[in-house]
């Protein structure tokens, strides 16, 4: 659901109230840590790496904050990494993380992991970064759904084309998979333009991605939108039908499959949450940041500290069987 200006209004008098309870006055300059340090889990030119310097940017631009933030890069493990690396700094006000759904997954899949993103502050949800179902605009699938049929008759035959296969693309196919009684390859590269070119290639016949993953293509006419993995079309694509608009069972699914937010390390006082929630927050209202949602093609998702633990929870919940799946196939 997109944020509106009621819901910007009810999350900044929830910061308001706790940074005044801490003694701070409203947008203080007291109330700024110093040397902040945003840590991220790829490395330049990576996913989070380019949101966080955007985030950075649009600060600076609009003056909400002042200075520089430097982007740390902790990509070891898919996030393991740079939970682990922020858990050491538990007490430190001066530290955040972009943190992805991802991370979830990636502890999901690591038992003896150091670090999970329980185990830190969640500050703020920002986004939610709408999955999408894309095939060659060469291709005979008009829906997701047909493309389903086709692998219920001809189990193994076709190839779904992605990242690592803990990325939530391959999770969400094998819940979809189980849900639907089909079956279909999975081709894994670490960049996104060789799964574009295997699937322009034809060495696969879908991907699931994230809206900025195709525009380009599709404006190209060399890729087509065939279904949303969302409970809500997606604006940029808005002739594509979701998953329970073809029919096709989303059970297992998490509502928002991929979202950023930023979390702090462990015991984060009170007085920083609220601050960086400000911060943040104010990110979203500028018009830099509506135009850097439109042209990523995601949706602004704010949530606070109780209702981004709720939303993790959930997420670990729902995704834990398709871990188990994962396993499973790998075996």
């Amino acid at each position: 659901m997109p944020v509106t200006s009621k819901m910007h209004g009810s999350v900044w008098s929830a910061i308001a109230a706790v940074l005044i309870a801490g003694g701070f006055s409203v947008g203080a300059a007291a109330a700024d840590p110093s040397n902040v340090q945003f840590v991220v889990d790829t490395g330049p030119g990576g996913g989070s790496d380019l949101f966080a310097r955007e985030i950075v940017k649009i600060a600076q631009q609009n003056n909400i904050i002042s200075g520089n933030w430097p982007v740390i890069s902790q990509s070891q493990g898919g996030g393991l990494g740079a939970m682990a690396f922020m858990k050491l700094k538990a007490g430190h006000d001066n530290y955040i993380a972009a943190f992805t759904s991802k991370w979830v997954v990636s502890s999901l899949n690591a038992p003896g992991a150091k670090a999970r993103l329980q185990d830190l502050t969640p500050i703020i949800q920002l986004l939610d970064e709408l999955q999408v179902v894309a095939v060659p605009a060469s291709s005979p699938y008009k829906t997701f759904a047909e493309f389903i049929a086709d692998a219920q008759k001809n189990p193994g035959k076709y190839v779904q084309v992605g990242g690592a296969v803990t990325s939530v693309d391959y999770l969400a196919a094998l819940v979809i998979e189980q849900n639907t009684h089909s079956s279909w390859k999975y081709l894994s590269f670490p960049d996104g333009g060789p799964r574009i070119t295997a699937l322009l290639r034809g060495d696969a016949q879908i991907m699931i991605g994230a809206v900025t993953d195709f525009s380009e293509q599709v404006a190209a006419n060399k890729l087509k939108i065939i279904g949303v993995l969302a409970d809500k079309r997606v604006p940029a694509f808005p002739d594509a039908p979701t998953l329970k608009e073809q029919g096709i069972p989303d059970q297992g699914i998490p509502a928002q499959l991929q979202f950023r937010g930023i979390a702090g390390p462990p015991n984060m006082s009170p007085e920083a949450v609220a601050y960086f929630q400000k911060v943040f927050t104010d990110v979203t209202k500028t018009d830099d940041w509506k135009q850097y949602m439109e042209r990523e093609g995601d949706t602004t998702e704010l949530a606070l500290t109780d209702e981004v633990k709720s939303r993790i929870a959930d997420f670990t919940a729902k995704l834990g069987p398709a871990v188990t799946l994962l396993k499973a196939a790998s075996q």
